[in-house]
């Protein structure tokens, strides 16, 4: 009697685990109505972009606020990479590229125009400030996943890589001559130090940054068509840091050479630091929300 007990009971949990497998695989929750996966699976690849700039098309599209189509020109972009070693684990890297190229312009006396004809109001030219810069982030990390039905969960840790640069010209309308050895300029930045009258800046490069560290994440991902995913994540990392010393390029006019020159000013050495970033929301150089597509 009690054996009969004993071979029912297992049997009765063969056909309650033989049930229970066959309502997660066709639990709709996983699998779409032709039967499609919602979810990734072991040996997929993923490829994401930061979703960011469509999400504010479509907002600035209802609130008939001014709108512009999301571009993929690389410029504040973050590219998202996945490979899946099982159902719930995942080697990921996310490249994030940000370069901004801004002009910024300022109205100054015609030197010429006034010496000849000191009343005229309307003698103004036009100096000019191109200023350039780039950085370029990578992060190489391992992730662990877990949900239940389209809505995914998922944390990790990666290596943080950073790369960033940057470049200021400026372009004066008024010359420096012999006549004219402290011409009309627009002082843009204050920045620069213009302590001597007789020199202005004519380039500034602001010394290369290195970067390095370790960073932990965490997200949700939802799954609003098969394999096709929207999601959001923050991440903290401890960055080491060595950045090259600035210089900048001024020029003056030299009375003993009767000509134009110019003189290269640069600070030696590199200063280091260890900082602590929070990503995601807080930067521009982490893509907090993505789309993500799943193959």
């Amino acid at each position: 009697m009690i054996m009969k007990k004993i071979i029912f009971s297992l049997v009765v949990c063969m056909c309650v685990g033989f049930t229970v497998k066959a309502q997660d695989v066709d639990d709709p929750a996983y699998i779409n109505k032709r039967g499609v996966s919602l979810l990734p699976h072991a040996g997929d690849y993923a490829l994401g972009i930061d979703a960011t700039p469509f999400l504010r098309y479509l907002g600035n599209f209802f609130s008939r606020s001014e709108n512009y189509a999301p571009d993929f020109n690389g410029v504040e972009q973050s590219i998202y990479g996945k490979y899946f070693l099982h159902d719930n684990r995942a080697i990921r890297a996310r490249l994030s590229v940000n370069v901004l190229n801004n002009a910024e312009k300022g109205v100054v006396a015609n030197d010429e125009q006034i010496a000849n004809n000191p009343l005229n109001p309307y003698a103004t030219v036009i100096d000019v400030w191109n200023a350039t810069r780039a950085d370029v982030h990578l992060g190489i990390g391992y992730e662990f996943r877990r949900g239940r039905g389209r809505v995914q969960g998922f944390w990790g840790y990666e290596l943080l890589l950073g790369f960033g640069s940057g470049k200021d010209k400026f372009d004066y309308a008024n010359p420096m001559t012999a006549l004219n050895t402290q011409p009309s300029s627009f002082y843009f930045d204050r920045n620069i130090g213009y302590s001597d009258p007789y020199r202005r800046c004519t380039e500034r490069k602001t010394g290369n940054v290195f970067s390095g560290g370790l960073g932990a994440f965490a997200g949700v991902e939802y799954f609003f068509a098969p394999l096709i995913s929207i999601g959001g994540e923050l991440g903290l990392g401890f960055v080491y840091s060595a950045a090259g010393q600035p210089e900048r390029t001024l020029e003056y006019w030299d009375a003993s050479a009767g000509q134009l020159q110019t003189v290269t000013e640069r600070k030696s050495g590199w200063r280091t630091e260890w900082t602590a970033q929070t990503a995601g929301l807080l930067t521009n150089t982490y893509g907090s929300i993505f789309l993500m597509f799943h193959f």
